[in-house]
């Protein structure tokens, strides 16, 4: 990869040593938001990556704190499928840089330019990627963790144990961590995500996102999968695009991909329902209803994922491998109605929008199952509740024009800002053709402060109560 002199001035050059044990070897990426290098450490002799955050990037205001946000985020989260942060730093002129797991591979998004014809193939291999990701999303979610910017770039393909499509989930930096004093980053007038992979609740704000808003994202990355193509259309301005998300049902999967079971379609679709409320609860009971398509090679996965979730719930195996969950098992006992389990056996069907579904608050610092609590049945939502999302998308959109701007149209984009070492030989696109279906945007509203532990990340609609009026007693007659 060929570095602009103007941009290579702005790092250390190969062959300096930082802070005494870090020597840079090469630029391997050069973005509009920083840069990332290889790396020696001197002492351990072993390769690491350096993202440095661009100098004009680090004087804006909350950007330092959601670069360091990322170290800090994946510090909390121990997971194979994470990729690993080991050190934080600053450069003697103010720069910060993380030091993070060096890794030799390429993200989703290229493996779908190589391999898509135009969508994978395999479907167990499509369902392969999805349940790594979500096991990574497992344990991150445990830690009270939601990344908010989940996307096939974000998702970084190596080779290890044998395993040539092994997934390392990337950049943490817009996570949002829901506990007491943690650092808030969302600015007022800033949109955290990127468009197409985008849930409803997220464009309209924020500090809507919970643990549900990933799982949205990875349904629309494994429709992808599939079909090559996102559910909604790729083509679409900025605004456009958050309308038809709110609005419009996307092309059936079976009709771009009739060898995909209608089973495993209904799954899919029901991950990146519109409403939160009708999605999958948590990232083990996603994984839960795709594993019945899945190979052998994903076995592994999916029993670390089904060990994890009965340590938080206390079920054993056998019942959460039937789809029980400790929603489930507790309002059997309370005879409270609940969701129902996350299971797709064969002629399994989308949930009608009638189905009285509570909101699943999250419970943290816990085992991996995003484990729901029983909630009072809400009223039906009105449809009009997404239809906000067009009033608040015009701000959205200027405030989207703002950040393109600061972009240069010329700059060399690396792989991932994370740690992709892929060449990317492809131009990047003139500043006139950007549109937004994969940029990643700098929502709307200023961050409320975090929830505590074991609270809800959303407020359910409360139930009208009419007061009963006590019964009158026979009238008098009236006196003649």
């Amino acid at each position: 990869m060929t570095i602009p002199p103007e941009a290579a001035s702005l790092y250390p050059a190969p062959g300096e040593v930082i802070d005494g044990k870090y020597r840079c070897e090469r630029m391997i990426g050069v973005g509009g938001m920083g840069a990332v290098a290889l790396a020696t450490h001197l002492l351990r002799k072993a390769p690491v990556a350096l993202k440095f955050m661009h100098p004009a990037v680090s004087v804006r205001e909350g950007f330092i704190e959601r670069f360091i946000n990322e170290a800090v985020a994946a510090s909390r989260i121990d997971s194979e499928h994470v990729v690993k942060v080991f050190d934080v730093g600053q450069l003697e002129e103010g720069t910060p840089y993380l030091v993070m797991e060096y890794l030799e591979g390429t993200d989703l998004a290229g493996v779908l330019e190589r391999d898509g014809q135009p969508g994978l193939q395999s479907i167990p291999r499509c369902l392969h990627f999805a349940v790594q990701i979500l096991r990574g999303l497992q344990i991150a979610h445990d830690a009270s963790i939601v990344h908010r910017d989940m996307k096939p770039s974000n998702c970084f393909v190596i080779e290890k144990d044998g395993d040539p499509d092994f997934v390392k989930l990337l950049d943490f930096g817009i996570s949002k961590l829901q506990q007491p004093d943690d650092v808030k980053l969302t600015q007022t007038n800033s949109l955290l995500g990127t468009p197409l992979y985008m849930s409803p609740e997220q464009a309209r704000s924020a500090k809507l996102a919970d643990h549900r808003t990933d799982l949205y994202a990875v349904g629309v990355i494994l429709y992808e999968l599939l079909t090559g193509r996102p559910p909604f259309d790729s083509d679409s301005t900025f605004t456009e695009l958050l309308i038809k998300i709110a609005t419009e049902e996307p092309t059936p999967l079976v009709e771009i991909r009739p060898d995909v079971p209608p089973a495993l379609a209904a799954v899919v679709r029901r991950a990146f329902a519109r409403d939160p409320k009708q999605r999958y609860g948590s990232a083990f009971e996603l994984s839960e209803a795709i594993s019945p398509w899945c190979d052998e090679r994903s076995r592994s996965v999916i029993e670390a994922t089904r060990r994890r979730a009965a340590r938080v719930t206390g079920l054993p195996g056998t019942m959460l491998s039937a789809g029980t969950t400790q929603a489930s098992a507790e309002s059997e006992a309370s005879a409270e109605p609940v969701a129902p389990a996350a299971t797709a056996p064969s002629g399994s069907q989308w949930p009608a929008k009638t189905e009285v579904l509570a909101p699943a608050p999250m419970q943290t610092s816990h085992g991996g199952v995003a484990a729901t609590a029983a909630q009072p049945a809400p009223r039906s939502s009105s449809r009009a509740a997404y239809a906000l999302i067009g009033v608040g998308v015009v701000a959205a959109a200027a405030a989207a024009v703002g950040f393109f701007a600061f972009r240069d149209a010329g700059e060399v984009h690396p792989a991932s800002l994370a740690v992709s070492v892929v060449d990317r030989s492809d131009p990047a696109p003139p500043e006139a053709a950007t549109t937004a279906s994969s940029l990643p945007l700098v929502v709307v509203e200023p961050e409320e402060p975090p929830a505590t532990a074991g609270s809800a990340s959303t407020q359910p609609e409360k139930a009208a109560v009419r007061p009963t009026q006590p019964p009158k007693g026979p009238e008098t007659p009236p006196k003649t």
